[in-house]
């Protein structure tokens, strides 16, 4: 009688496998990824990095109020406590709980902090933050404000981009009107500055 034969599965196959199955939850993961990168690159004041999570009209703003407050500010410690995800919408929130001090005050402070979330293009931007408790710390906003300094909130955000629109436009189709809008918007002015 023949032997039988076993099939030969090898050790990264099987690896890759359970990694797939793991993360299946793509949106999930980029969630976990953008909060990790923004949180921990404020938390070593690597600005320009955490500025990359931000929309691209906000990031000038945030990086010029971090330059200031950089270089009296000691973040201690920075972890995140919360992190919730709406599939269905691409909104996501998370909360994190900075410990901190100034270089002329050595006492120790807790602020606690809300940043709101948009998925778009892949991943995650951070739309809206504000102290939600402890001390109060000036890069952040805070809860009563109506309109946050430099960003632009969710719905804001949202309607700029048109998220949630039924659109049939492919990706590239709409790369193509944004060029052609920022166009228009630059003849305009252009016009105008010449009149």
């Amino acid at each position: 009688m023949a032997a039988m034969r076993r099939p030969v599965v090898s050790t990264a196959l099987i690896a890759l496998l359970l990694s797939a199955c793991a993360t299946g939850d793509g949106m999930q993961e980029k969630l976990r990824d953008a909060t990790r990168g923004y949180n921990g690159a404020v938390r070593w004041g690597d600005i320009d990095r955490a500025a990359q999570y931000l929309p691209g009209e906000s990031q000038q703003a945030f990086l010029t109020k971090m330059e200031q407050a950089e270089t009296d500010l000691v973040i201690v410690d920075y972890e995140i406590t919360r992190l919730d995800l709406d599939k269905t919408s691409g909104v996501a929130a998370s909360r994190a709980v900075i410990q901190w001090h100034t270089d002329r005050r050595l006492v120790v402070e807790t602020t606690a902090v809300d940043h709101l979330w948009q998925f778009h293009d892949g991943r995650f931007v951070l739309v809206d933050e504000r102290r939600s408790g402890g001390t109060p710390l000036g890069v952040f906003a805070e809860a009563g404000e109506s309109d946050h300094p430099w960003l632009p909130g969710v719905e804001a955000f949202r309607e700029a981009n048109e998220i949630g629109k039924d659109n049939k436009k492919t990706p590239r189709e709409k790369r193509k009107a944004k060029r052609a809008a920022k166009k228009a918007a630059a003849q305009s002015t252009a016009a105008t500055t010449i009149r």
